[in-house]
């Protein structure tokens, strides 16, 4: 007779391990339950401390969803302790855990909007923070209670040989884990939402990656490039507040940093859309992105990969490409060495620039600036001054013998065969002297002579417009210069008037002698003025920002403890804190009451080191673009 096998143990037979629950929970497992009552208690009583400032639908969010964890919480220590299905302990855990971020997120939403709001002070914004750390810290603590290996034996969840062997722990974990697809899908869910957790946390505090998204950083960046910016030296910003770490190390000139874009409007509605975009950013794996795009539609800037280029304590100053800084009691400004610096990227090897989408300058360019430098470098204000008195005497003295012959200065045919739109172009300066506007300032670079010349030969308030013009000239020509950067823009204000009033000269006394308007527009020397005023204005108008900006700060100030200044490697084509995003006319010389104008976006402004989120050093994606970044 045969006896029956004897079964082996569920181990063995590759058969999940029962696990039998203790008659009572011990100490074990009533000290997480103390602490999750102590969680559970905090969020219900943070509700009357949190008052009630505004009912909107961010206070309401919060009200539900805490108290949803704390009847969660209730719920299970009422399972586990009253009813002793300690089983249920690992679903505890999972939901303490997944409660506090949940929590945290919740209680920063009516206390950001009730502050950028003016609702609360800071005084109580700092309590209700003090409340969030205080349930997050109750909840901590009982998550970690409820997951430690004594307390799981004492509850049943795993056997009492467990406790001090972490590789058999892990074994039997295995075999008691649930089959089925719903269970499958729960583990991947459980992972993924952990692991979105551990990102969040590791981009917020220690290091995160960023897209470039344009070529103002060429050669360093590329258009989507992926910098590794670390954060934690960079004082990393605490979640959901405007409260951050203290530095651990300032940024230094030459330091490429990511930085929160300063221009984009500060309220309590832009910045709640912009924590609310971080943490769902981050959460989701960089997936969803609420905050990429601006009220009308265009992709959002921010954040911005810059290089520091002026610290605190300096004024900076940039003169033909040239970067100089002076600091508190230095007599001058000095030369500041940036290797970095990109103008000429038509010199970078064949394959870096395949792969640049647009390159600011070519070699013709480059040969146009370096004469235009030379041209404007080698000038004398006083002579050019000088200059434009002559021609304007030139002018008066044509504009009267074409008055005392007492022909028009073009006749309707001749004017019609030149330029059909020459007529219009006249009645439109001479209305803008009519109305006190000056046409040969605003005119700028772009100022074209035929019309001017035809306009002053018929209007008398353009004939004074005029004389405004070269007046202005002269008088800036005999103010003195504070620095490089006014030296040069008095130049090529006088050299633009200068090769104007020239035009004009040439085209009033060939008119005056008789010559037909169609003829004159086609004099060489014309020609060759017509020419060089191209150049004049594809230097002003293309280029001159790009090359030059004037003392920063102004006057007797310096950049504060907390001010930068920073600037992308590529010059010609970064929109960087040299400049604003709305252009607008400018004056060229300040000092000229009739200066030519120009449009521009130059108004340099600092960059507060709050808005400084990290320090780019590895460049980590493309794989052949891998390396630091210098």
């Amino acid at each position: 007779m045969k006896h029956p096998a004897k079964p082996r143990p569920a181990a063995e037979s590759g058969e999940p391990v029962p696990i039998q629950p203790s008659a009572a929970p011990g100490p074990e497992v009533k000290r997480p339950g103390i602490a999750a009552l102590a969680y559970a208690g905090i969020l219900v009583g943070s509700v009357p401390l949190t008052g009630f400032s505004r009912l909107d639908g961010l206070y309401v969010v919060y009200l539900l969803l805490t108290l949803a964890v704390a009847a969660g919480e209730l719920a299970f220590l009422s399972a586990i302790f009253r009813k002793g299905r300690t089983g249920l302990f690992p679903a505890w855990k999972k939901f303490t855990g997944y409660s506090i971020p949940v929590y945290y997120f919740a209680h920063a939403l009516p206390r950001i909007e009730w502050s950028n709001a003016g609702l609360i002070g800071p005084g109580r914004v700092l309590f209700l923070f003090i409340l969030t750390l205080a349930a997050a810290a109750a909840g901590g603590l009982a998550f970690f209670l409820a997951g430690r290996p004594g307390a799981l034996a004492a509850a049943g969840v795993i056997e009492s040989e467990e406790v001090s062997d972490r590789a058999l722990r892990k074994r039997r974990a295995r075999e008691r884990k649930p089959r089925g697809l719903v269970a499958v899908v729960l583990d991947w869910v459980d992972a993924i939402a952990w692991a979105a957790i551990a990102v969040l946390v590791v981009n917020i505090f220690v290091f995160q990656l960023y897209e470039v998204p344009s070529e103002s950083m060429v050669p360093a960046f590329l258009v989507k490039d992926r910098p590794f910016t670390v954060k934690l030296s960079s004082g990393p910003r605490v979640p959901l507040t405007e409260w951050r770490l203290p530095f651990l190390r300032l940024p230094r000139r030459g330091d490429v940093v990511t930085i929160s874009n300063p221009r984009y409007p500060e309220n309590h509605r832009v910045d709640l859309k912009k924590h609310v975009s971080q943490f769902v950013y981050m959460v989701t794996l960089t997936a969803v992105h609420l905050d990429s795009t601006l009220p009308d539609g265009t992709p959002k800037a921010d954040p911005l990969v810059k290089r520091i280029t002026g610290v605190p304590g300096e004024k900076l100053m940039m003169v033909d490409d040239v970067l100089y800084a002076r600091r508190k009691g230095e007599p001058g400004f000095r030369k500041v060495e940036e290797p970095w610096a990109a103008t000429d990227l038509w010199k970078q090897d064949a394959a870096l620039r395949r792969k640049i989408q647009h390159l600011p300058l070519d070699e013709a360019t480059r040969a146009l600036l370096a004469r235009v430098d030379a041209l404007k470098n080698g000038a004398k204000p006083e002579d050019l001054g000088a200059a434009v008195g002559s021609s304007l005497g030139r002018i008066e003295a044509a504009l009267s013998r074409l008055e005392a012959s007492g022909r028009e200065a073009a006749s309707g045919p001749d004017m019609s065969r030149t330029d059909p739109a020459l007529r219009t172009r006249r009645d439109e300066a001479a209305s803008a002297a009519a109305r006190g506007e000056n046409p040969f300032a605003e005119a700028g670079a772009a100022a074209e002579d035929l019309s001017l010349a035809l306009a002053a030969s018929a209007s008398p308030a353009v004939r004074s417009a005029l004389r405004a013009y070269a007046e202005g000239a002269a008088a800036a020509a005999a103010a003195p210069a504070a620095n490089a950067y006014d030296r040069g823009s008095r130049s090529l204000n006088l050299l633009v008037k200068a090769n104007l009033l020239a035009r004009m000269e040439r085209v009033l006394g060939l008119l005056a002698a008789g010559t037909p308007l169609e003829t004159a527009a086609r004099d060489p020397e014309r020609g060759r003025l017509v020419a060089e005023a191209r150049e004049l204005y594809l230097y002003l108008q293309g280029f001159y920002d790009n090359r030059n900006f004037p003392e920063f700060p102004a006057g007797e100030a310096f950049l504060a403890p907390d001010e930068y200044f920073a600037m992308g490697d590529n010059r010609y084509n970064s929109l960087d804190f040299r400049f604003r995003e709305t252009p607008a006319t400018r004056a060229l010389d300040p000092a000229d009451p009739a200066s030519v104008r120009y449009v521009s976006i130059l108004e340099p402004f600092a960059v507060k080191l709050k808005f400084i989120e990290g320090h780019a050093v590895f460049r980590l994606w493309p794989p052949s673009r891998l390396g630091i970044i210098r």
